[in-house]
């Protein structure tokens, strides 16, 4: 009896997984979404915190409220995050989307071959603004070392014979 329940178990398990791959290309994208979403027993509230897109949005996707939805590449987004959270062929999900909306580009724009105009770009060999601070900080470098110098040689940290004579004989 308990082989029986586990046949049938994985029957309808493989056959959810099936349906889960499958997309019907006579069902609109959308209607397959939710059959989809609703066969997994997920929640709009569910797919949203997955894929992290609001559930409003996804909500005009299955109803193919394409108005309501970003254009472009987050619309692209959209669709195959959607398609692989629900194990099913995101390029074929993605090329139905194209097909019922159009081309999914951002509005105004032309795929057209582009063309670079060069722009005349004044080179100096120096910059005002960025030529005085190397110089700056190699002084305060130079100041610091000075310092600690004259502070090494007052404590005595430094062995008399590195010291010039006439600094040596001040130095009891």
């Amino acid at each position: 009896m308990t082989q029986e329940l586990d046949a049938l178990a994985l029957s309808t398990e493989s056959n959810s997984q099936e349906q889960a791959a499958r997309v019907d290309t006579s069902t609109p994208v959308g209607q397959a979404l939710r059959s989809l979403r609703v066969a997994k027993g997920w929640s709009l509230d569910d797919v949203s915190s997955r894929i992290k897109f609001s559930p409003r949005q996804i909500q005009a996707l299955e109803d193919e409220q394409w108005d309501k939805l970003p254009k472009g590449v987050s619309l692209r987004g959209l669709v195959r995050s959607y398609a692989r959270l629900l194990d099913t062929d995101a390029a074929a999900i993605v090329s139905s989307v194209e097909s019922q909306v159009g081309v999914l580009s951002a509005p105004g724009s032309v795929h057209r071959e582009s063309r670079t105009v060069p722009i005349p770009v004044a080179v100096s060999g120096r910059s005002d603004s960025r030529s005085a601070a190397p110089w700056g900080w190699l002084w305060v470098i130079l100041a610091l070392l000075v310092a600690l110098g004259a502070y090494a040689i007052w404590q005595g940290w430094l062995p008399a014979d590195w010291l010039p004579g006439w600094l040596s004989s001040a130095n009891p």
